[in-house]
Parts: structure tokens; sequence; C-alpha cells
């Protein structure tokens, strides 16, 4: 196999997990123009079959992570997941650009070049690529509502699933009732729980949301697990190379 260079286009779940599987064979770089990867409280913190994890994490990083068995899955802090695949994707030798943001994008032949800006100086202003690939939602936006300028040659799109608009709340466990309605309900170890919905909240603790989002996620609910992304990404890796 060829050794490539990769730029992922977006920090997101998806650019790591796709980062992990090919930074082995080739030099893969992520571009985030948040200052750092994981942000809290963007994904739900769910995950189907507990034994994906040993591919992915250490036994001290899967203890780290404290599953909590729900009906739904097993509930956990997503930001801790984000955190550990960062870390472990960059011990593969996988390149992160953070605060980074393209200016453009162009393709001559079968090469890509990337004009950047960021605040950190050690960052290079250009960047030579065999394959560019968008991570982000289309909706998504960095800070001040920047986003990424990807003309005159738009590089292809991850393939995302159909989504819609989801608003995530977490509150204490002591707060949330069985009878409060949300699409998908999560129990932390942490003492925590995560609500869900698609709609917008529907219930709203008398302490409040310790933490809230609106987030793009994909419209199915079977489909917002790190499960779910695996095997996306998966898919989507043997067709990219």
């Amino acid at each position: 196999m060829i050794s490539m260079n990769i730029v992922l286009i977006g920090g997101t779940v998806e650019a790591l997990v796709l980062a992990w599987e090919l930074g082995v064979d080739h030099n893969i770089t992520v571009i985030e123009i948040e200052a750092e990867m994981g942000l809290p409280m963007t994904h739900p913190g769910r995950i189907m079959n507990s034994s994906i994890l040993n591919d992915l994490f250490s036994e001290e990083q899967i203890a780290f992570l404290a599953l909590k068995e729900n009906p739904d899955g097993y509930g956990c802090r997503w930001d801790w997941v984000m955190k550990h695949l960062a870390a472990n994707v960059a011990r593969r030798g996988v390149s992160f650009m953070t605060r980074t943001r393209v200016l453009s994008c162009t393709k001559q032949d079968d090469v890509y070049l990337l004009e950047l800006t960021s605040s950190e100086r050690s960052t290079p202003t250009h960047l030579l690529a065999d394959r560019v690939l968008q991570m982000h939602q289309s909706s998504g936006r960095g800070p001040g509502g920047r986003t990424h300028q990807l003309q005159p040659s738009s590089p292809p799109n991850f393939p995302h699933p159909k989504t819609t608009e989801w608003f995530g709340g977490t509150t204490l466990s002591s707060e949330h009732h069985a009878s409060s309605k949300a699409d998908l309900i999560l129990q932390r170890a942490d003492g925590m729980t995560e609500l869900w919905w698609s709609k917008g909240p529907e219930w709203t603790p008398t302490c409040g949301f310790i933490e809230q989002c609106t987030t793009v996620l994909p419209k199915d609910k079977e489909q917002l697990s790190l499960d779910s992304v695996l095997s996306r990404v998966r898919d989507h890796a043997l067709k990219f190379v």
C-alpha cells in the first residue's frame, strides 16, 4: 500500500475514528477550528456493545470511562471518549491543527493545496494532500460563526446519515424523574443523566440543565452511539483510500 497524505477537515468523532483506522498506513492531519478536540455535550455518551472499546482504548482508559448500564445501552461522558480517542490517535502518529481555518482549497492533477490561517504561529500557511475529506455536517460552524472556505475545488464530504437537530441537556440523576419523557435517556456513573430530544426539551429540571446543547446528529436514535460511528467509518474507509 502506498502511503498518502490525508487531511480531515473537522475534529469530529468520525474524523478521529477514521484517523485511527488509517493512521498506521498513511500520514493523517486533522484540522479543527476550535481550540480543542472533544468539546463536551455534542453527542450522547452512548455505547451499545462495550466490547468495541477494546480496539480503541486501554484497560485503564475503559475503566476511566466508567460505563453505566442503561436500557438503551451504556452511558458515559462523551468528552472523555473524545479526549482518550484523540490522545490514542496522536500516539499513532496523527497530526492535529487546532484553531486553524481553511481559506481555500485548490486541486491540480491529483494533489490538493490547502491555504490555512491560524492563531498558532507554528502552523504552516499551506498544506499539500493526496486526499481531503470534509467531516463536519454542513451546518457546523466554528467560533464567531466562522467556517472553512473550500473553494474552488471543494473536497468530498464524509457520508453522514439523514440528520436532524437535537437538543441535549444534562441534569443530576436525582433531579430526573421516571415520568420525564425524552427520546433518549442515559444515566451516567458520575451521578448525571443526559436527556436528548429531537423536537426540543419537553421537561426542565428544577435546578436547570447543568449542560445543554443544540446540535445536528443522525435522525435515527439507533445511530446515536459510538458503535454506529465505528460501523459507518469503517465502511467508508474501505472506499476512501
